[in-house]
């Protein structure tokens, strides 16, 4: 008997021994989207659901009218209407009623389970809260051979024992936690929110406590999922007619850090109230996974973002609640928002310590304050340099890969490498410091007063006048002690030229195919036109004073060198460079092979690198 093939469920009775079909009941079921049992989570539409998966509904029930007198109410009922009713006296004193779903539709055969026992848990799996808080009625199932299953023993025998609660209090309000274990489910862990008796809402637990994972194995190696539901006194004030939400407000993070008992609480009040609550019921099952996780992560930190270091001595346990699994990038980026918070808390403690407006300098609680802060506050600081070191160390590795041909052989364009020193296209005021790399080339030129990118010069609006549509790669103007000693009064103005790498069309025939030429051009517009600064006032360019440094950064090669050693220029003494001056115009002139670039920007932060364990 063992071997023989359950046949498919294809129709269900179900009978009750509840008061049946009266006619306020009759007269509710006549009505599409009833409010006549709201109050029980009853909407009106479940006739309508069945007919969906089913061809008709029959209906056989027994009740007593309004002079007491017992009637039994018999139709079927089909999407097309109702059919054979009949309505009389019937000799009984028991009422009740039975439902025969008939003739499930075909698509929807395959996903009725076979086994008494699959049904079982599917119904208990629906109506799981009213098993929890021990308010169904007991549910017998009786299959076709005549085999029964009690719903309240396969509940007590596989969800009942693991079953845990525990009371969570917010202000005035109670609130009851009960969480179980269910196996064998294909959702994930939830928590629901419950009023009057039924699941108003649910979400998921995995955005809470991820590390919870998708699902858990039991020392048997069987998988479930937890379910937490909620119910308390305040969710059934709360919960609107329909049932499909609360009226409290959802709240925010800021506000869920204190629980004022006389006002209302929030959504995210309670999650908070049953995220701590769960916490210390997992906290043994929590505790393995998290202290795991966190010695991967700090291997990582250690190993290859050590600007994160700080967050193993102040924010351990933020790590331990770190989503698991994360790599690369996803793991930086989460790492990083842990880092913020830090800083903010820093910044918050430096507050409350030098601007205290209390007297309390010699006290201990003082003093004990104050070299936490400066503590902190070194660390952090320590923290930000290395990640400005490994920012560093990455833009490098960046512009060493572009500088290459890629798979089919194509080298990059300009303008990718002109934003990796200068988002092209903007003005110094438009980006904040990280966003440009300007060290790559010269440390100075990080300290710019203002700086134009890809600009045409008549569209550059410290220019005064200035006419020509040409386009500068990076126009910058700086403060005198930026290039110069110090007691040099005047401003100095730098120009930089990007070209393509591995370009080799250069000539002295045609200007904008001659770098030198160009931006000799650039300098005399400049120097003929001024310029003023952002107040509108002119910046004096004295033509005999007022230094003009441009920087042509290319690929060398033959065309190229001829076009140098023609114009004269001299060669730099690592012979990856050229250099020239121009004494009519005051500039100086450096050629500068992307090698020679790349070369002298590591040998500047080797030290850098080496110090803090890069490789």
């Amino acid at each position: 008997m063992e071997n023989v093939e359950v046949a498919p469920v294809t129709s269900f009775e179900i009978a009750d021994n509840g008061i049946g079909l009266n006619e306020d009941n009759y007269q509710s079921f006549l009505t599409a989207d009833s409010e006549y049992k709201i109050e029980k989570g009853a909407r009106g539409i479940g006739r309508f659901v069945c007919l969906k998966a089913f061809s008709s509904m029959t209906y056989d029930s027994v009740f007593f009218d309004q002079d007491g007198v017992p009637c039994k109410r018999y139709f079927t009922l089909k999407p097309t209407g109702f059919y054979e009713y009949a309505l009389g006296p019937f000799d009984t004193l028991t009422t009740g009623t039975r439902v025969i779903l008939n003739n499930v539709h075909p698509e929807f055969e395959r996903y009725i389970p076979k086994e008494i026992k699959e049904i079982g848990e599917k119904i208990i799996e629906h109506f799981l809260v009213y098993f929890v808080l021990e308010r169904c009625p007991y549910i017998r199932l009786i299959d076709s051979n005549g085999k029964e299953l009690l719903l309240q023993d396969l509940y007590s025998d596989n969800i009942r024992k693991s079953l845990l609660e525990t009371t969570i209090v917010l202000g005035k309000h109670t609130f009851y936690l009960h969480l179980i274990k269910l196996f064998d489910s294909k959702g994930n862990h939830k928590l629901h929110y419950c009023a009057n008796e039924r699941e108003v809402s649910d979400e998921s637990l995995l955005k809470y406590l991820p590390d919870l994972g998708k699902s858990v194995r039991d020392a048997n190696g069987s998988e479930f999922t937890y379910q937490c539901y909620i119910t308390g006194d305040y969710l059934n004030a709360n919960v609107n007619s329909e049932r499909t939400g609360f009226s409290f407000p959802l709240g925010d993070a800021e506000e869920a850090e204190e629980v004022d008992s006389e006002e209302e609480l929030s959504l995210t009040q309670i999650r908070l109230a049953i995220i701590d609550a769960l916490e210390n019921i997992l906290q043994d099952y929590l505790y393995s996974l998290r202290e795991n996780k966190f010695l991967q992560y700090r291997e990582h930190i250690i190993a290859h973002a050590p600007q994160f270091k700080p967050l193993l001595k102040y924010k351990p346990d933020s790590i331990r609640k770190m989503p698991p699994n994360l790599s690369g990038g996803k793991l930086d980026i989460e790492l990083f928002k842990i880092q913020h918070d830090l800083e903010i808390e820093v910044k918050e403690l430096g507050i409350s310590v030098l601007e205290s407006s209390s007297d309390f300098r010699s006290s201990n609680e003082y003093l004990q304050l104050y070299e936490d802060y400066i503590e902190k506050f070194n660390d952090i600081g320590k923290s930000n340099l290395a990640r400005y070191i490994v920012h560093r160390k990455a833009v490098i590795a960046l512009l060493d890969k572009f500088l290459g041909s890629d798979d089919q052989g194509e080298f990059q364009m300009e303008e990718t490498i002109h934003n990796i020193f200068f988002p092209i296209r903007k003005e110094s005021d438009e980006i904040s410091y990280e966003q440009q790399n300007l060290w790559l080339i010269d440390e100075r030129l990080s300290y710019h007063y203002y700086l134009a990118s890809d600009k045409q010069l008549n569209q550059i609006p410290v220019l005064n006048g200035a006419e020509s549509k040409d386009r500068l790669d990076l126009l910058i103007f700086n403060s005198s002690f930026a290039f110069v000693n110090d007691e040099a009064p005047h401003n100095s103005i730098v120009i930089v030229e990007f070209k393509r790498p591995e370009r080799d069309d250069y000539s002295t025939a045609q200007e904008k195919k001659n770098p030198l030429d160009q931006v000799i051009a650039y300098i005399r517009t400049i120097r003929e036109h001024g310029a003023t600064d952002r107040r509108g006032k002119l910046i004096q360019v004295d033509k005999e004073r007022t230094p003009f440094y441009a920087y042509i950064i290319c690929d060398f090669n033959q065309r190229l060198t001829k076009v140098l050693e023609d114009r004269d220029y001299k060669r730099t003494p690592d012979n990856l460079g050229y250099f020239s001056f121009h004494e009519k115009y005051n500039a100086y002139v450096e050629v500068i092979s992307y090698q020679k670039l790349l070369k002298d920007a590591k040998s500047r932060n080797r030290v850098l690198f080496d110090k803090l364990g890069l490789p």
